[in-house]
């Protein structure tokens, strides 16, 4: 995602500058610079601020992120677009009153949201529920709803700004602007999880955006008010070079590149957001690293070195693959990351550096502006769109690296020696040759590398399905004995084969864990008869383990978000048969678990729970919005009594959600158990009975060093619970 920030300076004659040039213009075009800053900071802080606020309400999975990328992406060439009609078609005093308009359009619509919503950029909670049926569509149109309108104005301001700046003052170089629209873009991204996140709630973090945004509308007003006072005649088009034009194939370049590198950077967020967490910090990180190779690129040619980055190329996807060959479950989380990182440093460094080499004229900048945007739009398409229904894995990542192989196979044949000229910049024609047949070779050994990627998922094991939606990529396979169903690299429940042991919970649930414990004595624990039936909720159905617990005329409640795991427990010839053969009722509730138990609260339909197991943070990637005080109040809500227990699954390699769980329970005045670890299995116990937790089978001594951190729906953050 590209800020429209790149720029190739533009010049004109001395004969066109007007009157009004050189050292007079000086003082009135001083409002730029803050203007582009503050402009790249707030688009990249909008992003965060609405991505983060809606998260919860799509389960907080990871494709939220990189929808609202689709979204942010598509409106940017649309900004693109206005700016390149806008300085094509109008005089500079017309450009100028037609943008003042949009400025006032924005400042309404603002207003409008803090009048229906209370604040700004966060919608009311009735959006919800618009289209829960297509996460995808309802994710757009809030975003188009909530930030539409500033978004595109902002996404405006860099090629519109600099095309006046260049205009009016041809003989100061644009570069200034650029580097200061990128500062710009780099402190919006990482001040947003390491500041802004850390001392104010969403809403507040919403207000305080909005204030910055009024003082970036005013002095934009000032600024096109200078333009138009000055009444030079701005029209790009009669500006451009007679004769010059642009070769559709060359256009299809751009467009490719931009393309490469987008689907590259949106693939990676994915996977990272799949092995951790779906958060502001995970997402910053892969964006900052895309920005970081656009400004290496384009400050100076100088720095994209084809001897020195193809090799970087070739070695991070050697390391990829020697990742590869290990369990991903057994990699290092923090070891994958940085590989990930390097990975994606080095395809986008050779997407944006051949882009950079192919730049037009200064003249003809706005068609390429326009080009990478819509590169950078079809990337987003193809990831989001396209590519859940067309790969049963994230495979969108493998063609995407394999896409910049070809990228370096076309620049060494298109460069390759036919003169006595340089070529990649060697000069020894057996230097070309050497390099020529190491990037064929490359391009072949990487189809082999990712051959091996995927035969190393299966090795030792046998498929029996692969499925992929919104919420991720689910594998199905058998291995010793046993079916397990993984959800991205962890393991969610498994079955054995044999007839037997069919109904004998295994991993995360067998009878030694703390789920296992509890549902199997919760009846003595609690001092009820043998024979009376419970009534329990599970957050999080798997392949259905915990239904195996349920005794006769108990009743198991299960809510799953996902429809793919739900048809692989529930449908009619389902992998996991745990829910079909229970001895208890099962029932199932598909989506979010947390707004379907607000809604059942709503209704008045308490559910009344005598045990609530809360099993949606076994994965690496957890869904922050089912561990905040408000997700706690609304479990409380639905418990039968006092002697209710509250089970929580936190078994992960990353976060130590310990801290959390502790402050809810002092929040909520509920005693704490931490019952683990057996195996790495680690669960949570929770109850306004103490002394239903001071049983022996459950009671675990433990001694805590970290502080609590207390999450609301305001406010989390993940960097205060990584584990050290």
């Amino acid at each position: 995602m590209s800020t429209g920030t790149v720029q190739v300076r533009t010049s004109v004659s001395p004969e066109t500058e007007g009157p009004h040039s050189a050292g007079k213009t000086a003082r009135p075009l001083n409002l730029f610079a803050p203007i582009t800053l503050l402009s790249a900071f707030l688009l990249f802080q909008t992003e965060l601020i609405a991505a983060k606020y809606i998260l919860p309400w799509f389960g907080g999975t990871p494709a939220v992120w990189n929808t609202c990328m689709l979204f942010y992406q598509s409106v940017l060439l649309v900004g693109y677009l206005y700016s390149h009609w806008l300085c094509s078609r109008f005089d500079g005093k017309t450009q100028a009153r037609i943008h003042r308009r949009t400025l006032l359009i924005a400042l309404a619509t603002l207003a409008a949201a803090v009048l229906l919503w209370g604040s700004p950029l966060t919608p009311a909670a009735h959006w919800k529920y618009v289209l829960p049926e297509n996460p995808v569509v309802h994710i757009l149109a809030l975003l188009a709803l909530a930030v539409g309108v500033p978004f595109f104005l902002l996404s405006t301001t860099g090629p519109l700004l600099q095309h006046w700046f260049s205009q009016l003052s041809p003989e100061r170089s644009p570069y200034r602007l650029y580097a200061i629209s990128n500062l710009g873009s780099l402190l919006g991204l990482l001040g947003y999880p390491f500041l802004l996140e850390w001392l104010l709630p969403i809403r507040k973090q919403a207000f305080l955006w909005t204030a910055l945004f009024t003082a970036f509308l005013g002095l934009y007003c000032w600024q096109s008010r200078v333009v138009g006072a000055r009444a030079i005649d701005l029209r790009s088009s009669d500006r451009t070079e007679k004769g010059s034009t642009i070769r559709a194939g060359r256009i299809i370049e751009w467009v490719a590149l931009s393309a490469c590198a987008s689907v590259m950077l949106l693939a990676t967020t994915n996977l990272i957001c799949q092995k951790l967490s779906s958060s502001p910090f995970l997402w910053v990180l892969p964006l900052c690293i895309y920005l970081l190779t656009f400004t290496i690129c384009f400050e100076s040619s100088r720095w994209y070195k084809r001897p020195f980055f193809f090799p970087l190329y070739f070695l991070s996807v050697g390391l990829i693959a020697r990742t590869a060959m290990y369990p991903e479950a057994e990699v290092d989380a923090i070891r994958q990351l940085s590989v990930y990182c390097l990975l994606l440093f080095a395809v986008c460094m050779v997407c944006n550096g051949e882009l950079e080499r192919l730049k037009p004229p200064a003249l003809q900048a706005t068609p390429f502006y326009l080009s990478i945007g819509l590169g950078g739009a079809l990337g987003g398409v193809f990831v989001v769109l396209v590519a859940p229904h067309l790969f049963q894995g994230f495979y969108e990542f493998h063609l995407a690296v394999l896409a910049a192989g070809l990228v370096i196979l076309k620049a060494a044949w298109s460069d390759r020696p036919r003169t006595s000229r340089s070529w990649l910049g060697f000069n020894r024609g057996r230097e070309a040759i050497g390099h020529l047949a190491a990037a064929v070779g490359a391009v072949a050994g990487l189809a082999i590398v990712l051959g091996v990627m995927r035969a190393n998922v299966t090795q030792e094991a046998h498929d029996v399905a692969h499925l992929r939606n919104f919420f991720g990529v689910k594998r199905v396979y058998e291995k010793d004995g046993v079916r397990y169903l993984q959800h991205g690299a962890i393991t969610h429940g498994g079955q054995y084969l044999a007839d037997s042991l069919r109904m004998q919970p295994i991993v995360y649930y067998s009878p030694y864990t703390g789920a296992g414990v509890l549902l199997k004595n919760y009846r003595r624990i609690a001092g009820k008869g043998e024979s009376e039936p419970l009534r329990l909720g599970v957050i999080g159905l798997g392949a259905g383990d915990l239904a195996a617990y349920a005794a006769p005329g108990d009743t198991m409640r299960f809510y799953e978000i996902d429809p793919q795991v739900m048809q692989l427990s529930t449908g009619s010839s389902p992998a996991f048969t745990f829910v079909q053969n229970s001895r208890g009722h099962i029932e199932t509730v598909l989506g979010d678990a947390r707004l379907n138990l607000e809604a059942e609260a709503a209704r008045h339909e308490l559910q009344r729970f005598d045990v609530l197991v809360v099993d949606a943070f076994g994965g690496d990637a957890i869904p922050v919005h089912l561990l905040t005080s408000e997700a706690m109040g609304v479990y409380l809500e639905h418990l039968k009594g006092p002697d209710s227990v509250i089970a929580v699954h936190i078994s992960n390699r990353v976060l130590d959600l310990t801290p959390v769980l502790r402050a809810l329970a002092a929040k909520w005045q509920l005693t704490f158990n931490h019952v683990g670890s057996f195996g790495g299995v680690d669960w949570v116990l929770l109850s306004r009975n103490g002394k239903i937790l001071q049983d022996p089978l459950l009671y675990r001594p433990f001694q805590f060093s970290d502080a609590p951190v207390l999450w609301t729906d305001d406010y989390s953050n993940l960097l205060s619970v990584l584990k050290k």
